[in-house]
């Protein structure tokens, strides 16, 4: 009862926003306008006559379900946009632009923590925002200019679940967000880059980030958990440390109590409180133009997700990386030009990192960078993942590399790993191969001569094809085939854009063509998915080798 008072005390405070007792109906939402050129914080902002002129005005506002705040387009303001409220399901508050023209900015400058905010806020709509939070460096050493910022940072504390959070059309770009890694060793820390800051201070900013957090570390009560993430048809570019960042508070710094809400000791971890429903799709990410970018995408802490048809060029470290996460699928997706930056190890496409279990890796066009697929279940003994009907190829380093604990399980079948640059199409050492490994209906193909397939009794071969320059056939593979595949010809670009999308067509030159080794040579695997890279049904006729199901 008290709950109750107290929220009809705020909406008779909030204005217009009333809710009526005993009825689930809302006042008429209400439009509003700002004006950077021509606005009055004094006028009644319903129009775009009488539009507010300042992010203060906004900020100072609660809206309520169903209200709109259009900025006009063409124009920027300098400092943080947090508007107050909360909407609801069938009525989300609404950001957007009026008026024709550029999409207005919202500039953090580098003074705000978050340059666009929402914090203890749920159901809400931002749209066709251009954003970014760059602190000048002023003649300072590299790196000075780093801090702890976002361009949009949306989190919550209240000890309940948080929804609706979707995000269409923003543009997020020069965001100098310090680099802090979970691990590592301190003696290699840098101006702007801090190895060994644990769990809740690594990997906290960048572009786009959403975040569980606590109000009081001594005292954490109850996880709040994030519900309904979209983030859609957005650009992200050179924002360091991340692109698009999920991740859950666990409490592992100096004087916290510790909740492991983010983190997972087992699969069926009681404590582990991960956001929900989180869609990344139809994104463009490049970090081509800052040397302290490391994650395209970083989805951790989520159960359920779906990363799709993005494109995520020039990260470092890895281009999508999922990490303490159930049930996410990563598909149709372009990543390439990985590069090691910020002091990482690592330049992958694709990672199914720590603790990740029911990951499905399928139909990705993974090319040209350090390394392809990277499966890194190494700090826990549990893990599982399906790498499906990919093409990787060109990348430097290791085209697929392996480095998993003990108990974890990969199944990777049905891709086409070409290698023209590196001396190893399948790479793993020591203790990092203690996964256990299903390697089949694969091509394997490579113009380098004696490139590398590690084996191991962790790693079971089976139906693969070997091709091109000669190569040391595991011995381990029960039906193998060799031959020159007869792909349908070379990969050359032009590669994914903003404007294109993931140019996955660009990897149809790998198709095979008609007297194939790979046709009808494969085994039948039951999850097979259903489709091929091209979106063709499987099996046509007796299963084929490779991302492409001949027809």
């Amino acid at each position: 009862m008290r709950l109750v008072r107290a929220l009809l005390v705020l909406a008779v405070a909030a204005g217009p926003h009333v809710l009526v007792a005993g009825s689930a109906n809302a006042a008429a939402a209400t439009t509003y306008y700002l004006d950077a050129a021509n606005g009055n914080d004094n006028a009644a902002g319903t129009t775009s006559t009488t539009a507010w002129r300042s992010l203060a005005k906004v900020n100072a506002t609660t809206f309520g379900p169903g209200d709109r705040v259009l900025l006009h387009a063409g124009q920027r303001w300098t400092g943080q946009l947090w508007p107050k409220g909360s909407g609801t399901e069938a009525q989300p508050i609404v950001i957007d632009q009026y008026g024709a023209g550029a999409k207005p900015q919202i500039d953090g400058a580098g003074q705000v923590a978050d340059a666009v905010r929402l914090h203890n806020q749920q159901y809400w709509d931002l749209k066709n925002l251009q954003v970014t939070n760059a602190r000048p460096l002023n003649g300072g050493s590299p790196g000075s200019n780093l801090r702890d910022l976002r361009g949009i940072g949306i989190s919550g504390s209240t000890g309940t679940q948080l929804n609706h959070f979707h995000l269409d059309s923003v543009d997020v770009h020069d965001v100098t967000g310090e680099v802090n890694w979970i691990g590592g060793d301190t003696a290699d820390n840098r101006t702007g880059i801090t190895f060994k800051t644990g769990w809740d201070r690594s990997k906290n900013t960048g572009g786009i980030v959403f975040r569980g957090l606590v109000a009081n570390p001594a005292s954490p009560g109850r996880p709040t958990v994030l519900h309904d993430i979209l983030v859609e048809r957005s650009t992200v570019r050179n924002t360091s440390f991340g692109g698009i960042t999920v991740k859950q508070y666990t409490g592992s710094t100096s004087g916290s109590v510790h909740t492991g809400w983010g983190e997972r000791s087992s699969a069926t971890d009681a404590a582990f409180a991960p956001h929900t429903q989180v869609v990344i799709r139809n994104n463009y990410i490049s970090q081509a133009d800052s040397g302290y970018a490391a994650n395209g995408v970083y989805v951790t802490d989520t159960r359920g997700g779906l990363i799709e048809r993005n494109v995520v060029q020039r990260a470092g470290t890895s281009g999508i990386e999922v990490y303490y996460a159930d049930q996410v699928t990563i598909q149709r997706n372009e990543v390439y030009g990985t590069e090691p930056k910020a002091g990482g190890a690592d330049s992958n496409g694709i990672d199914a990192d720590n603790a990740t279990t029911n990951v499905v890796v399928q139909q990705n066009f993974v090319h040209h960078n350090g390394d392809g697929i990277l499966l890194c279940q190494c700090g826990r003994n549990f893990g599982s993942v399906r790498v499906r009907y990919n093409v990787i190829a060109g990348n430097t380093r290791y085209q697929l590399y392996l480095h998993s604990n003990r108990g974890t399980t990969a199944h990777v079948y049905n891709n086409t790993f070409y290698n023209d640059r590196s001396n190893n199409l399948v790479y793993g050492y020591g203790t990092s191969l203690q996964g256990t490994y299903h390697l089949w209906n694969n091509i394997f193909y490579s113009t380098r001569a004696g490139a590398s397939l590690t084996t191991s009794s962790t790693i079971d071969y089976n139906a693969n094809l070997y091709g091109g320059a000669t190569l040391s056939i595991p011995s381990s593979d029960r039906r193998p085939t060799t031959g020159n595949p007869r792909f349908a010809g070379s990969i050359t670009g032009p590669y994914g854009t903003p404007q294109s999308g993931p140019a996955l067509d660009a990897a149809l030159p790998l198709r095979v063509t008609a007297g194939s080794p790979a046709i009808n040579t494969g085994i039948a695997i039951a999850d097979n998915g259903g489709t091929d890279y091209a979106g063709g049904a499987v099996y046509n006729g007796l299963p084929d080798i490779g991302a492409f199901e001949y027809r």
